[in-house]
This record gives structure tokens, sequence and C-alpha cells, in this order.
């Protein structure tokens, strides 16, 4: 499997472009040094407790998106909370310090919160503000100055002192498994998605696979050859049984080749109700693909 095409870049959000995701880095990189982590064993910390590759860590610690809940898990680990970590002094007038129902704006949802107002902030956040707060006809909202402002709300912004997501409804992001053989590639296109805000787990063999819970996954991509000579069927038979609904797409680059034949492709595409793209794809066409399937699933729409 060939990796994803270089000049295909992750479609990041406008909070991943605003300077957010590199101060995330600074404040959190700082938060576990004054916790005794030196800055090179900070991404295997970081991989340890968030579950994502090292390589994906020392991503995000070099300024790449991060995901509220890993921002959250990494401050809960080392017991300290998200204005204490995030702490700015941008401050001007006192604001209520009652605790308001909000709506939090992250990965393009909108989660129920619970925030306590900080101070009211000088004029427009400057760029040391990560979280900030603003009220509209619809209530209070919570997100980064860039959304807010992408929002349209244009009133007065606070600081967030303090925020908690309702109990019940913290949603989880999209569980993809990618499986191939060849791990740089299965990383690669694992990372893709992580940048992009799915959680993906890379594997090279059906067998990793298998070891691990399938009803943890929402999503599978799937390298049609996994090893010499061996295909990928018996692996998606089984990732069907045990998950009906879920998209899998098969990858392969060696239809022409001949190791892969058009007639298991045609079998595995008539009985397991597959997608299939030949390599090399672009991993919007792959994500596009997977979000569709998921967003009819959800609709309760057939495919």
């Amino acid at each position: 499997m060939t990796a994803p095409e270089p000049h295909d870049p992750p479609l990041l959000s406008e909070e991943a472009r605003d300077p957010s995701s590199a101060l995330a880095a600074e404040c959190l990189s700082a938060l576990m040094e004054r916790h005794g982590v030196p800055a090179r064993q900070q991404a295997a910390a970081l991989a340890q407790i968030t579950t994502i590759s090292i390589s994906q860590a020392r991503r995000k610690l070099r300024g790449a998106v991060w995901l509220f809940g890993e921002v959250l898990a990494v401050t809960q680990h080392f017991g300290e909370s998200l204005d204490q970590v995030f702490a700015s002094p941008a401050l001007t007038s006192p604001a209520p310090i009652a605790t308001q129902a909000a709506q939090f704006l992250v990965d393009g949802q909108a989660l129920p919160c619970e925030v306590r107002l900080g101070a009211q902030i000088k004029a427009w956040a400057p760029p040391t503000v990560v979280l900030a707060a603003a009220h509209d006809a619809q209530g209070w909202w919570v997100a980064s100055p860039a959304a807010l402002h992408a929002r349209g709300l244009q009133g007065p912004h606070y600081l967030v002192a303090q925020v908690s997501m309702t109990q019940d409804s913290q949603a989880k992001p999209t569980r993809i498994a990618v499986v191939d053989d060849d791990l740089a590639s299965a990383e690669a296109l694992g990372d893709w998605f992580n940048e992009t805000g799915y959680r993906a787990d890379s594997f090279t063999s059906a067998a990793q696979l298998l070891g691990t819970p399938l009803a943890d996954y929402d999503a599978f991509v799937v390298d049609l050859i996994l090893g010499v000579g061996q295909t990928s069927h018996a692996l998606v038979e089984q990732i069907r049984a045990a998950r009906p609904q879920a998209p899998i797409v098969l990858l392969t680059g060696q239809l022409r080749g001949g190791v892969a034949t058009e007639a298991d492709l045609t079998t595995l595409l008539r009985t397991q109700g597959v997608a299939f793209f030949e390599k090399p794809v672009r991993p919007a066409v792959l994500t596009a693909t997977i979000q569709s399937k998921l967003d009819r699933l959800a609709n309760n729409t057939p495919a």
C-alpha cells in the first residue's frame, strides 16, 4: 500500500490553522516539564496518556491540531485544570462567577457543557487565549477566539475559568482501523485520519486487528493483500460478521500484477458490501466515502 500522496495534506479546520494549536503544544509541554517529564520523553508520555502513536504525539507537540479530549486527558493526568494550564493575563473587568450552561464548539460539533466565566478579555483576544466564551440569542458558546469570531459572536468575550462537559453527552470521535502489512503506509494513513478529527489505529496483520475488539471500530480501511500471496478476504468476512453495517474500504495496487484477482475482489464487492479503490488514492476521497456511509447509517438511509 502506497503512502498518502504528499500533495494532498489534511484538510484542517479553521481552529487547527489558528495559533491555538501551537499554543496548546507549548502549554502542555510546559505542563509535562513542571511534572518532571523532560522534553525528550514528552512524545512517549503523550502517546501513553492519549493512546495515540508516538509519531502522532511528536506532530502534536510541534503544533499539529489537538482534539479537546486529548488536551483534557493530559491536564487530568497531571491533576491540573484547563485554566491553570492555559492561564492568561489578558483580563480587564470581572465577570460573573456562576456556572453557565453552554455549547462547546469542537471538531465541528456543538457539545453541551457547563462553563465558569473568567474576566472579560480586552478588545480582541491575544494569541495567548486558547478558549473564550461569548453569548448570543441562543446562549453561551465556548471555543477558540477564531471560532467564536467565525460564528459571528462580536460581543464581549470572556476567559474560561473552568469548563466541564455534561455528564452523558461527550461525543466520541469516529474510530477507524487501518490494516496494511507495510507499517509506514499504515501509520501514514492513520496519522492522516487522526489529523482530520478521527481516531485511527494502524495494524500490519489480520491477527493484530483481530486481537482487539472489532466492536471498538466504526470503519475499516484494509489492504487487499496482506503478506506474500495472502489476501484479506477472510479478514473482511470476519469484520462484516462482527460489524454488519460498518464501512469497509479495500485498497490495492496489485490487481494488474495478478497477486489479487478480480474474481476475489468481485466476490467481496458483491457479498460483503465493501467499497474499493485502486492505489494511489487521495486520503480525502477515503474520508468522504467513509463519512458518507456513516452519515447514511446515522440517518437510517439505505446505501
